[in-house]
């Protein structure tokens, strides 16, 4: 019986090998460009998503205010401390100034401060009986504000948060606590601590050992300094013109040490005189208004600034010795 032949599979060729394989992974720039589009789909769609998850969200709602009064039609202020003198503030055509316990020019940034309380976010609403104020340290108040007729008390702090109990009108509401302690200032810190009020016009400083002149628009120095500048005078005269003092304080009894006159000229031409009195130099400047009656604490170096008018040092430094001896001088 004949053996039947046994048929072998051709081996594939290498060209058929090559055309099986999966392509190979791309390399390079290529590979590198390929992975940041793909980086950068993913953020893009991360973005939307989140866009939309956040336009889905309902408008969150903002809180009531306190009153409905509106600052700019304030016109006075009225603060009531317990074992403190009472306060007052009057709106002029000058802005804002202090009337009570004493006379002086209000802080802007101060009185801004207080008008704030009128638009207070509410945090809460509580709605007792009378009987039960003393709960909340509103039966007496611990302070009250009067914005002209609209009176807000203020009670004790929320145990638990940064809050304060107040009542304006038949209700008692939480309220942030930094409105009771803009509230409760001592009066010294409503007073404006700028020594020379802003928009006059200096025309004349006259210290113990000089004095100071403007003339055609130029200061002049008596006695003259010759190596004094300009520009140094000026600065001098903006130390003076923009003063502002760490502290205000009704003054003790103290020794005027040395006087500085100051005069102002008005858009008319009438002038004026502003005496102003040195009353210490150390451990701080303390500086003393007549026509207020009140002094003005400033850094000791702060003297230095506003006493002293010297011409800047412009000595050039001595060549060496060796130098001298190379060059035959």
């Amino acid at each position: 019986m004949a053996a039947t032949p046994t048929l072998m599979a051709a081996a594939p060729s290498t060209d058929e090998k090559n055309a099986s394989a999966p392509p190979p992974a791309p390399r390079g720039p290529l590979a590198r460009r390929w992975l940041l589009n793909l980086v950068l789909l993913i953020v893009v769609g991360g973005i939307g998503v989140f866009a939309w998850y956040r336009g889905a969200q309902p408008p969150a709602q903002s809180k009531p205010r306190l009153t409905e009064l509106r600052a700019e039609a304030v016109q006075t202020i009225e603060i009531t401390r317990l074992q403190q003198p009472s306060v007052r503030l009057e709106r002029g055509d000058g802005g804002w100034r202090l009337t009570a316990p004493i006379v002086a020019r209000a802080d802007t940034f101060a009185v801004n401060a207080l008008l704030r309380l009128l638009q207070a976010p509410v945090d809460g609403d509580i709605a007792p009986s009378d009987k039960n104020l003393a709960r909340y340290g509103l039966e007496p108040p611990q302070l009250s504000v009067r914005f002209d007729t609209a009176e807000i008390n203020f009670g004790e702090r929320h145990p638990l948060q940064d809050q304060q109990y107040v009542k304006h009108g038949p209700v008692v509401q939480l309220i942030s606590g930094q409105y009771f302690v803009q509230a409760a200032v001592r009066y010294t810190n409503l007073i404006d601590s700028r020594l020379i009020e802003p928009g006059r016009k200096l025309v004349s400083l006259k210290l113990p050992d000089f004095t100071l002149t403007l003339q055609d628009g130029n200061w002049k120095r008596e006695p003259e300094i010759t190596q004094l500048s300009s520009d140094r005078i000026n600065a001098f005269v903006d130390e003076w013109r923009h003063a502002r003092a760490l502290q205000v304080r009704v003054p003790a009894a103290k020794k005027i040490e040395q006087t500085v006159v100051i005069a102002f000229e008005t858009p008319d031409g009438s002038k004026s005189e502003l005496q102003i009195g040195v009353l210490a130099r150390q451990p701080e400047l303390v500086l003393y208004r007549s026509d207020e009656n009140l002094e003005f604490h400033f850094p000791a170096d702060t003297a230095e600034r506003l006493l002293h008018l010297k011409a800047e040092a412009t000595a050039a430094k001595a060549e060496p010795e060796d130098r001298k001896l190379k060059t035959g001088e």
